[in-house]
């Protein structure tokens, strides 16, 4: 982290906001949602997800302000706390995302969401590693292949969105799925 003299204003907001006043907080809020929204969406493509993260963000920077430092810039914390705010969402994500992978390659295409109960340490460590494993092999497939296929697996768009993202007809997505799907599952296999 960068030392940066704190801005006054953020200085004297936070104060106000440490002696349980909201609206100081919510002016810090307002002053730095457009940028902290903008740094979310770097890192998260759904719009909906960003908006949550955000939210999140902003839900634990209130709950921690007492451990904010002064002696750094405000913004600094607050991307720290948004930054962190994305690895949960993706660490979470990429547990019912494995999940849906693995019964889809396993079934041999057919699709629909796998009911567990809650995994073991175990069962989280062999996801994750099967998490990226597939990732390697969507990244080594042809690219027509490769942007449905992560979409659909690593983000878990519907075909529609994914035909809306990639401007191409839902029939091509479908098509374009299945095609991924055969070659995932023969380098699964092997």
């Amino acid at each position: 982290m960068n030392k940066k003299i704190p801005d006054i204003q953020d200085f004297e907001l936070i104060k106000m906001a440490l002696n349980n006043d909201q609206k100081a907080f919510s002016m810090l809020a307002a002053r730095y949602e457009k940028s902290v929204s903008a740094y979310i969406q770097h890192f998260v493509i759904q719009e909906n997800d960003a908006e949550d993260i955000c939210q999140e963000t902003f839900d634990k920077a209130f709950r921690n302000l007492n451990s904010y430092n002064p002696e750094y810039a405000f913004s600094t914390w607050l991307y720290s706390i948004a930054q962190n705010s994305c690895l949960d969402f993706f660490r979470k994500k990429r547990i019912s995302t494995t999940e849906l992978v693995s019964a889809e390659i396993k079934e041999g295409g057919s699709s629909g969401w796998v009911t567990a109960s809650a995994p073991s340490p175990e069962e989280n460590l062999i996801s994750e590693q099967t998490v990226d494993e597939l990732i390697k092999a969507i990244e080594s497939l042809p690219t027509t292949y490769r942007d449905v296929a992560k979409l659909r697996f690593v983000y878990e768009y519907a075909y529609e969105e994914i035909a809306t993202e990639l401007n191409i007809p839902v029939n091509t997505v479908k098509t374009r799925v299945k095609r991924a799907k055969e070659i995932l599952n023969r380098e699964w296999k092997s």
